[in-house]
């Protein structure tokens, strides 16, 4: 990747939007190869700002997602041990969604429901998302961070789609654990795995792509279990 590539300006539009969203100063811009098969997203492009990002699509589409307010989930699979899906989910505070970068995700109405999805746009397949994607996780968790963690310690629970948390107790959709009882995390085939004394299961294991702002998540649970 030239950094030339990332240099094109915003449009007045989403200029405009990131000004309204208090988005900050502008710093980098992805677009999809132009293509024949998908010349609807020819023109979409992510806008990447200090405190978020504008995504633009076909048929007018704009949405400005701030680092302190968006729901990230994020879809990575391989092929032959080589990447291949790296499909982004931004979700909004009122639940509208866009799916963002390589790959399908297609949410089911019960994973819509705990995810707390409400509509979804399907964008486009913007180059380099291990760059832009990387950037906008690192970028949430320390905007958030720092609120969720005293949000926990005031005994608030904090919803990650398919986990609840709070200074005691890890939430599944079906079993939880307290915190002392979870001694090891890990992962498997994409699905994160909570073990207690002798590797036995505490809470259900859950896909990570079904877990919102997962990095944020992890750090949570490495802070507070045994």
């Amino acid at each position: 990747m030239k950094e030339t590539d990332t240099r094109e300006q915003p449009t007045d539009e989403a200029a405009a939007l990131a000004a309204e969203h208090g988005l900050g100063p502008w710093s980098q811009t992805f677009r999809m190869n132009q293509s024949r098969l998908f010349t609807k997203h020819n023109a979409s492009r992510l806008y990447l700002y200090a405190n978020g990002v504008v995504v633009t699509g076909p048929q007018g589409f704009r949405a400005a997602y701030d680092w302190e307010t968006v729901r990230v989930l994020r879809y990575l699979s391989t092929r032959n041990g080589v990447p291949w899906d790296a499909r982004y989910t931004l979700i909004d505070p009122h639940g509208s969604a866009v799916n963002i970068g390589p790959g399908t995700r297609v949410f089911l109405k019960e994973e819509k429901r705990f995810l707390g999805i409400t509509s979804v746009v399907q964008g486009a397949l913007f180059l380099w998302p291990d760059v832009w994607g990387e950037h906008i996780v690192q970028a949430v968790t320390r905007a958030q961070l720092p609120k969720v963690l005293g949000a926990v310690e005031r005994g608030e629970t904090v919803d990650f789609g398919a986990y609840t948390l709070d200074r005691h107790v890890l939430t599944g959709r079906k079993h939880s654990a307290p915190w002392s009882d979870i001694t090891e995390i890990s992962s498997f085939s994409g699905t994160l795995i909570f073990n207690g004394s002798q590797k036995r299961t505490t809470v259900d294991s859950s896909s990570m792509d079904n877990i919102v702002n997962l990095d944020l998540f992890m750090r949570l649970c490495r802070h507070y279990k045994a």
